[in-house]
């Protein structure tokens, strides 16, 4: 059997989303697994460091929409037993043998966050691939129960993979700066989940005027637009590649999340792996990721959340260095290894017993 991979997302600017289905192709091919990835003909295959030996480009379509539903389809017309992985939330609905990762459901419990077109889309679209799929891949526990809630299947039909942090931000205990800089860090797009509004509402209070925050990210079409008043004590940067986010991460005072709904929060892995203290929503995901060391608020509050982040600033040096490092040591959960390997273990699950062989990690 040929395992395929769905490269639409390398078409893709890189989210957290693009960066798990990257992260994890990488991985699958490092087993030495017999896997492919299809991309459109229009994809320079070229522009990624993954070898070309391993891209499939296939079909003319430039919407990649089209591409993924009716191009796709075709390919697997002559190769059944096959098996497809699709790692952004959405794949052909006419394909069956196929997995398919579905980071949270967002768009269901807050539909008014999105463009209409997308919204529409995506509530047509995603529960036929839940149904039709053979495995459901995502990337937290709370996401696996939102998502079993919503479509009541089997539990044994979806598995959680979870995100982790890059090699670039994962600094070796004995390498953590514990003396901060004197600025804050938001990283993020400007999606309305993210509730980067209250934040800004919160800079521009007088309690927080000798603060700085730093906000890494830019808008998406995917998402409504949403007018922001950015307060003299913030800076945007919409073009900040990961060397530079390191370099952040390591050298602020907190990474602020105050997101209303996220299904992982991949930001704050980076934050732990770099040393860098949190300042998060509380939401069930959040505790998940993070424990109780971290400081919460309401996000809801931009009162709350000035408070919290009075209360980090406020801390005494040596409480906040352990809480850096054991942060630190629980960033050690998430990995790319493990996620790769688990990924694996569940294609090969999949796979028909004569077929393993051909699979086997090296």
């Amino acid at each position: 059997m040929e395992i395929f991979i769905n490269g639409k997302y390398l078409t893709q600017p890189v989210s957290g989303v693009q960066r798990y289905a990257f992260e994890l192709t990488k991985g699958l091919i490092a087993k030495g697994s017999n896997v492919k990835i299809l991309v459109p003909n229009f994809f320079d295959i070229k522009s990624t460091e993954i070898n070309d030996r391993f891209f499939v480009s296939t079909g003319d379509f430039k919407n990649t929409n089209l591409w993924e539903q009716v191009h796709l389809p075709l390919f697997f017309r002559k190769r059944k037993s096959s098996l497809l992985i699709n790692l952004c939330n959405t794949g052909p609905v006419l394909i069956k043998n196929q997995i398919v990762c579905l980071h949270d459901i967002a768009f269901f419990k807050n539909p008014q966050w999105y463009s209409r077109a997308f919204y529409l889309y995506y509530k047509f679209l995603i529960p036929l691939i839940v149904r039709n799929s053979k495995h459901i891949v995502t990337v937290s526990e709370f996401s696996k129960d939102e998502i079993t809630g919503r479509f009541r299947f089997a539990a044994n039909k979806i598995s959680v993979i979870y995100n982790a942090p890059a090699k670039i931000f994962t600094i070796p205990a004995d390498k953590l700066i514990l003396k901060k800089d004197d600025f804050f860090l938001f990283v993020g797009s400007f999606d309305p989940r993210k509730n980067l509004i209250t934040l800004l509402k919160a800079f521009e209070s007088d309690k927080l005027k000798k603060f700085k925050l730093i906000v890494v990210g830019k808008r998406s079409a995917s998402f409504r637009d949403q007018k922001l008043i950015i307060p003299d004590n913030v800076t945007i940067l919409d073009n900040c590649n990961d060397e530079d986010l390191s370099v952040l991460y390591k050298h602020a005072s907190g990474l602020i999340n105050c997101s209303i709904y996220e299904g992982f929060g991949l930001p704050l892995v980076e934050a732990m792996s770099s040393g860098c203290p949190l300042v998060l929503s509380d939401i069930p995901v959040f505790r998940e990721i993070a424990g109780d060391r971290a400081s919460y608020f309401d996000p809801i509050s931009s009162d709350s959340i000035v408070h919290a982040i009075k209360s980090l600033a406020d801390k005494k040096p040596e409480d906040l260095n352990s809480d850096i490092q054991h942060n630190h040591t629980l960033s050690s959960r998430f990995s790319w290894a493990d996620s790769s390997t688990e990924l694996f273990s569940l294609t090969y699950k999949l796979l028909p017993q004569a077929d393993r062989h051909l699979n086997h990690p090296i």
